[in-house]
């Protein structure tokens, strides 16, 4: 089977060593572990996978398979599946367009949860006519966030209506629409939910990840989780799948109130997640199943074996510089290795993922000194 992966990063990445045994993979991407890595066929990193610029590459190349995994590229081939699927006879990994557009936007699928009794965050959408009358029904504490963003970038917390007045300007400057979202005062940990539903109602496989180490701290993307199992949280999110008719790959973020221990659905992204590598490592191919289901193949079975522990270091150390937990963290920050510990940036199968982590990692330093100055 012919697979292209459009999109990057560590998506791209783990996608790719789930698949390579097995498949002819490639990636559209400029990441350069993507661009080193041996798990591709070819790269190529002057197609665009987010606009028409990736016609030009489908019209060259035959695929049986085209996989979006980015925020950019899943929204844009979801609108052209039928397109995509008709000219270039390459099937589009990704769900229909009406189920990702309920889901984009963080305060559409808000919306969606408070009129389908699905659990989540007390939540209405922002805008500088209604600030004393969105804070008065969500109350403070409370976060403006964004309607449009990834890892939890623009994310502010506000505990009064002074400092929404102050802060959320800039916010929607960058940013652009946002909502306010009840604060969920939760242990220092959340739950991240890989979950595939087919076209029949089924739900082969899943993954479930507490994230405990996280950065920036208390609202972040993962530094370190561990796979587990939680059949609540796990109902919570069959059912909500099950309202949306969703067909395909979602990826959940779940909080747990510390005062009741009730969970909140808290988003849904339409693609798998940079941490998708603790489902392969816990003994699930979600990008074999996404594939196989896609060409109406048998999607395979897998045994979920959590207990398996998954570092990013890079986020992993930026933790370990602000967090005041440094020292009691569980797991051990200084344990690295370990039969059950793997890393979302470097592969045991790839020896160029741990040269191209260290180019990257003093890049991304270099850059934000740059800023700093």
């Amino acid at each position: 089977m012919k697979i292209l992966i459009a999109g990057g990063g560590l998506q791209g990445l783990s996608c790719g060593c789930s698949l390579y045994k097995n498949h002819e993979v490639s990636v559209v991407t400029s990441n350069l572990m993507c661009r080193k890595s041996h798990f591709f066929k070819k790269v190529y990193s002057d197609v665009k996978a987010g606009d028409e610029s990736l016609f030009g590459l489908l019209e060259k190349e035959h695929f049986d398979v085209l996989i979006p995994v980015s925020d950019m590229t899943v929204p844009f081939i979801s609108k052209h599946k039928d397109v995509i699927e008709n000219r270039f006879g390459v099937k589009c990994a990704v769900p229909d367009y009406d189920q990702v557009y309920q889901v984009e936007d963080k305060s559409r699928f808000m919306a969606f949860c408070e009129e389908n009794n699905v659990p989540h965050p007390k939540t209405a959408r922002l805008s500088e006519d209604t600030l004393k009358n969105t804070a008065n029904e969500v109350g403070f504490p409370a976060l403006i966030k964004p309607d449009y963003s990834v890892g939890a970038r623009g994310i502010t917390k506000v505990n009064s209506i002074a400092e929404l007045q102050e802060k959320y300007p800039s916010v929607s400057q960058k940013y652009g629409s946002c909502t306010l979202q009840e604060f969920i005062e939760n242990k220092e940990y959340y739950f991240n939910v890989m979950l595939y539903r087919d076209a029949h109602g089924k739900f082969p496989a899943y993954t479930i990840l507490k994230i405990v180490r996280m950065y920036p701290i208390g609202a972040g993307s993962s530094a370190c989780c561990i796979t587990v199992e939680n059949d609540n949280i796990l109902q919570i999110c069959k059912d909500c799948l099950d309202k949306l008719n969703w067909v395909g790959m979602a990826d959940f973020d779940v909080l747990q109130r510390l005062d009741n221990g009730a969970y909140k659905i808290i988003e849904i992204n339409p693609r798998v997640p940079a941490s998708l590598r603790a489902a392969a490592i816990s003994g699930v191919n979600f990008p074999e199943i996404i594939a196989n289901d896609a060409l109406g193949k048998v999607i395979l079975e897998y045994k979920y074996n959590p207990g398996k522990v998954l570092r990013y270091m890079g986020i992993d150390i930026m933790w370990l510089m602000k967090s005041p937990s440094r020292f009691h963290a569980k797991p051990g920050w200084l344990k690295f290795f370990g039969k059950d510990i793997f890393y979302q940036d470097i592969y045991k199968q790839d020896p160029s993922t741990w040269w191209t982590w260290l180019a990257e990692g003093l890049g991304k330093i270099n850059g934000r000194n740059k800023k700093l100055r």
